[in-house]
């Protein structure tokens, strides 16, 4: 009897769809490794359902991180709503600055009912751009301009420009001070008990120091920009580092000054002197506001009301001194970079100016340009700096006024504190004091141009205004970098000597000089 055994051959197949041929030796090896190959299978199969669970989880807390955030933010804004009507003294909530519509880049806005943005879900966008985009170091979550252009434009120059360390400080005022040509002299420091560049503490009597205009005036014709060596100032000027407590004396006081080489305005001077910057900051199509001068001679204005004609405060022929346009920045600078050939008194000049609306909201001008309230931090409305801000709340935008060589701003004065910056290139201003009003020979109230003087200053008819001779004035010349606190009331007279950027703000009103220009019928 044959003992010998036949083994039977079988056939499974393995769960990558091999087939897998036994004999009846091995079918229980066979066996034991198709479960272990199972319950790997199953354990990764687990894992990535584990893997792909933490994912799930992560995702849902990090989009509930950015939802609480616009939430916040949203919070915020309404908060900042609610407090902006409180201080504007009115129940009707206030526009909110819309961001750049220019630089190639989609128009973004506040407003969740903008049909151009889809509504709600555009807000919900724009909150969750405003928690990732780059912020600058001068970056305020409530005004100025939160678009995607401006936050490449900036993330690329403050690259190019870094800021905030003592290497770069001597840089900018290396650079700042490069731009300043001249030095202008005091002609009649021997007159006065102080010295300008090393003021005391406190304002000292008779502070500041002023003269007969005429004397002022033969020194050095309006209608000739070129520099003298020596002016007629009486105004401090203070050293920021070191001389800052002085000037918030003379601030407090309500008298003027001039602030030099702020670190955050040299930095501004400093960017806007880059070859290409402000054509690239303003756009290339955006118009904006511009007045034209068949000479140089510019005095504000507004449409004369008819009651003031019929009552002859407005004379029958008069006629705007100017005229209002819109035009892009690069049409502008094409104006006023020219030569010396084609400038004069009787050429064309044009006045170019922006708008940041700030809290006053988008309306106050058709292309507000946001943006000021980041170029410019040191008019920011924030608490904490007395010098130019004294009180924040009552901010009534920045303005800026880019002049062409010679252009002549005519004697008037604003109605509430101003600051005024200096970005680039000179300019001088010829001060009178408040009590100085009847020797200025103002236009009525009622006149289209009221709180300016009658008087031509560069050509003054004495037989026609005669007190005019007896008007005592100062002057200072403006340089890059430079700051003048120009308390309310403040007689001003400004020549561009050469293409500038001059911006200010307004912050409040005192009545310290109010009853000087009461008497003069203000």
């Amino acid at each position: 009897m044959n003992n010998t055994r036949v083994h039977k051959r079988s056939t499974r197949t393995l769960p990558n769809g091999t087939d897998l041929q036994t004999t009846g030796n091995d079918e229980e090896l066979t066996i034991k490794r198709l479960k272990r190959l199972k319950r790997k299978t199953r354990n990764n199969i687990q894992a990535q359902k584990r893997t792909l669970l933490i994912q799930g989880i992560l995702g849902t807390a990090f989009l509930m991180l950015m939802v609480l955030l616009v939430l916040k933010s949203l919070q915020d804004d309404e908060k900042t709503n609610r407090l902006s009507t409180k201080i504007m003294g009115g129940g009707r909530r206030l526009p909110q600055p819309h961001m750049r519509v220019d630089l190639d880049n989609v128009p973004m806005t506040d407003d969740p009912n903008d049909a151009r943005g889809g509504g709600g879900f555009f807000h919900l966008g724009h909150q969750l751009w405003r928690v990732v985009q780059y912020k600058h170091s001068d970056y305020m979550q409530y005004v100025g301009d939160h678009s995607p252009a401006y936050s490449k434009l900036r993330k690329e120059y403050d690259a190019l420009l870094p800021f905030g360390d003592e290497k770069s400080l001597e840089r900018v005022k290396s650079f700042v001070s490069s731009l300043r040509k001249r030095e202008y002299k005091n002609k009649m420091q021997h007159e006065i008990p102080y010295d300008i560049h090393n003021c005391p503490l406190y304002p000292p009597p008779n502070y500041p120091y002023a003269w007969n205009v005429k004397e002022v005036l033969e020194n050095w014709a309006p209608d000739d920009p070129k520099p003298r060596e020596y002016v007629y100032q009486g105004l401090c000027v203070f050293d920021y580092e070191t001389e800052r407590d002085k000037a918030v004396n003379y601030r407090e006081a309500e008298l003027p000054f001039v602030m030099r080489d702020d670190p955050r305005v040299l930095r501004t001077v400093e960017r806007w002197a880059q070859d290409g910057y402000l054509l690239r900051l303003l756009g290339e199509g955006t118009r904006y506001r511009t007045e034209y001068s068949p000479n140089n001679h510019f005095m504000y204005w507004m449409k004369p009301r008819k009651k003031n004609i019929k009552d002859h405060t407005v004379p029958e022929d008069w006629k705007p001194p100017t005229e209002m346009m819109r035009m892009p920045f690069s049409e502008w600078l094409q104006h006023a970079n020219v030569t010396d050939d084609k400038l004069g008194p009787d050429m064309e000049h044009w006045y170019f100016r922006l708008i940041g609306c700030g809290e006053m909201g988008r309306n106050c001008d058709k292309d507000s340009s946001e943006y000021l309230f980041d170029e410019l931090p040191f008019f920011q409305p924030k608490d904490g700096n007395p010098l130019y801000m004294p009180e924040p709340r009552k901010q009534k935008g920045i303005h800026c006024r880019f002049g062409m060589k010679g252009v002549i701003a005519e004697n008037h004065f604003d109605g509430s504190r101003n600051s005024i910056a200096l970005l680039g290139g000179e300019r001088r201003y010829i001060l009178a004091h408040p009590d100085q009003c009847e020797n200025l020979c103002l236009l009525p109230r009622g006149h289209p141009s009221a709180r300016h003087s009658a008087v031509d200053w560069s050509n003054p008819d004495w037989e026609q205004f005669p007190k005019f001779a007896d008007a005592e004035v100062n002057e200072v010349v403006l340089q890059a970098g430079d700051v003048m606190y120009l308390p309310t009331h403040w007689f001003h007279y400004i020549i561009s000597l050469e293409l500038n950027y001059q911006c200010n703000t307004r912050s409040g009103i005192t009545d310290h000089y109010l009853g000087a220009i009461e008497q003069c019928g203000f």
